[in-house]
């Protein structure tokens, strides 16, 4: 879930990069509605940008980006697996899902990836609520925190379980027992230079304005009853 509270800033001119790590068709979530992105190094001028989100294992290189702003829009991969290509649910109508189409390899003609779908990135600006968020003080997923107001959310990664490109007010750089670990490549322009290297409690992408206690944070983040935060977007 990620809902606007107040008037926003947002852009439609991006669109979320084919991919090829992910080749079934039946619907699966690629990126969450909430998750934090970065613009790639396009080489070809005049196009819409392709955004990424943040993923330690699928970056297509390692150097520091800076947080470009969170998809409005969950993206997911079209049901070419069990349905001809194109098709959709009668549920996807109405709804803000962006749908990919799959990607053909030229020489055996298999599925191979997804090609790029627009979609829609908030930026600073609005307020939000989401429940695309993690918060932990110990090893383990299970293990829940308090997330309080005033909170610095911090930009994740890992942690495939519950989807990547997470906000977290933990500010440790450190790979739990699940694969999350706090992004130190992720940058935020008003708190560092694209060069520098920073101190990940300094890279904040939102502050919390209205938290949730640390048993509704374990709940969110196991996938049970989901419970929102509310914060203000600061890129």
């Amino acid at each position: 879930m990620f809902i606007p509270r107040q008037p926003v800033v947002d852009n439609q001119f991006c669109e979320f990069a084919s991919q090829t790590s992910d080749t079934s068709g039946v619907g699966g979530a690629l990126a969450h509605a909430g998750a934090a992105v970065y613009i790639g190094n396009e080489t070809t001028p005049g196009v819409d940008p392709y955004v990424y989100v943040f993923d330690g294992a699928t970056h297509p290189d390692a150097t520091q980006k800076h947080v470009f702003g969170l998809l409005m829009q969950k993206v997911k991969t079209g049901y070419h697996e069990v349905h001809p290509a194109g098709w959709v649910k009668r549920t996807d109508f109405g709804s803000s899902d962006a749908i990919t189409q799959p990607t053909y390899d030229a020489v055996t003609g298999d599925i191979d990836g997804s090609q790029p779908v627009p979609v829609g990135v908030a930026h600073c600006g609005g307020i939000w609520d989401t429940t695309h968020y993690d918060s932990r003080t110990a090893a383990g997923y299970a293990t829940g925190a308090a997330v309080n107001a005033g909170d610095l959310l911090n930009v994740a990664y890992g942690g495939a379980t519950y989807g990547y490109g997470r906000l977290t007010n933990n500010d440790a750089v450190g790979t739990d027992t699940d694969g999350f670990q706090v992004d130190a490549n992720a940058l935020v322009p008003m708190f560092d230079t694209f060069a520098g290297t920073g101190t990940t409690k300094y890279q904040a992408a939102g502050i919390v304005i209205k938290g949730v206690s640390a048993a509704k944070a374990q709940s969110t983040i196991q996938g049970q009853t989901m419970y929102p935060i509310r914060f203000k977007l600061l890129v």
